[in-house]
């Protein structure tokens, strides 16, 4: 595989990969390729798709069907048995398939994310490098990242699954330059950012630009914690080993995932980043009454569970081990929170399925090919 690898998931013919192509190959790209993971909707003519963007660009774009998702990952039959079916979750497949292979860093992307950068790829070509950049540290230990864009009537909001009790407080934020290692970068997304079902069904948000100060990127000091989604972000080849969303989360896995990087970044003196590459969103079909539901309990309980992580003390040095340490000390941590049953039982469930991961992904580095 090439040095940076693109990751999606669809149950579309993904059209967006030919723009990728495109951009890829006017700026000399010679490092990328791309893994399509499919699922039981994907149409069969994705293949077909897949082998012309190939030969008309000259990348690699490898196509796995169910069948050939098993196929690739014999021996890893109970992480595969974990992933659901018909579930934006089987990216978690391709990432998996990814790591083992090696590579630079991972680019996970929607199939409703479209590029509108001059070049997408060179904009994250600081993730798995140290990069000098402004970084944001906040005496709350959280900033909301949407400070950065403009919304088109000015309505304040936060990422999707941002702590209920960290909103709407004042700002007591400073910024510092420093060098660190980038270990994610999500780009932000214009036109239909990634809230809450309830801010959704409550008021129309439309993000059209980026706030100039802000560009082309920023960091959170270590530290300083936020929510953020798979989509447009990119990963080190080491953090790439720890990312995974864990099915038994529901709907905002993702989100509980993203303050467990943070945790382990922090842990790791290494950064998370927002800003280019940027992408316009034009969303897929949504039920968001369906969506309101399925993110209830996970923000509800997302106080607990980010309180949790920050009363774990961490001592391991490499991000497979630390995840491995932190995963026994949560699951022991969780019986005795003074939390609701269901909470204690969404959290205990996203530890046991990232125990599964680990298992997984410990193989995977064993194995790697680079």
């Amino acid at each position: 595989m090439g040095k940076t690898v693109v990751v999606t998931t669809t149950i579309r013919i993904p059209h967006f990969l030919k723009d990728l192509c495109e951009n890829a190959k006017k700026n000399n790209r010679d490092d990328v390729s791309f893994v399509v993971i499919g699922d039981i909707k994907t149409p069969k003519e994705i293949r077909e798709f897949c082998a012309d963007l190939a030969d008309t660009y000259s990348y690699s774009v490898d196509y796995y069907d169910i069948d050939g998702q098993k196929k690739a990952l014999v021996g890893y039959e109970d992480f595969l048995e974990m992933m659901p079916l018909n579930s934006g979750s089987r990216k978690m497949v391709g990432n998996l398939m990814i790591y083992r292979a090696g590579c630079d860093r991972m680019i996970m992307i929607d199939d409703d994310n479209f590029i509108i950068e001059d070049d997408f790829f060179g904009d994250y070509d600081s993730v798995n490098s140290s990069v000098e950049m402004n970084l944001i540290d906040s005496d709350s230990g959280w900033y909301n990242v949407y400070n950065a864009v403009n919304e088109k009537n000015n309505i304040p909001f936060y990422p999707r699954g941002y702590p209920w009790s960290e909103r709407f407080k004042k700002d007591n934020s400073s910024i510092d330059q420093k060098k660190l290692k980038v270990a994610v970068k999500n780009g932000l997304v214009l036109e239909d950012p990634d809230v809450d079902a309830i801010s959704r069904l409550f008021w129309p948000i439309r993000v059209v630009s980026m706030k100039s100060e802000f560009e082309p990127h920023f960091g959170l000091n270590p530290g300083t914690w936020t929510s953020f989604n798979n989509q447009n972000t990119a990963i080190s080849s080491e953090l790439a080993g720890v990312y995974f969303t864990p099915p038994s989360t529901g709907r905002n896995a993702d989100i509980w995932t993203s303050f467990l990087i943070c945790c382990l970044a922090s842990h790791m003196n290494e950064i998370v980043s927002f800003g280019h590459p940027l992408v316009r969103q034009t969303r897929n079909p949504h039920d968001l009454w369906v969506d309101l539901d399925d993110e209830a309990l996970n923000c509800r309980a997302a106080d607990g569970f980010v309180s949790l992580l920050r009363g774990i003390s961490l001592t391991k040095t490499s991000y497979l081990d630390v995840l491995d340490e932190l995963i026994d000390k949560a699951l022991l941590k969780i019986p005795s929170l003074n939390l609701k049953a269901d909470e204690k039982e969404m959290m205990t469930g996203f530890f046991k399925d990232y125990r599964i991961w680990h298992t997984a992904a410990m193989r995977a580095k064993a194995e790697k090919k680079v």
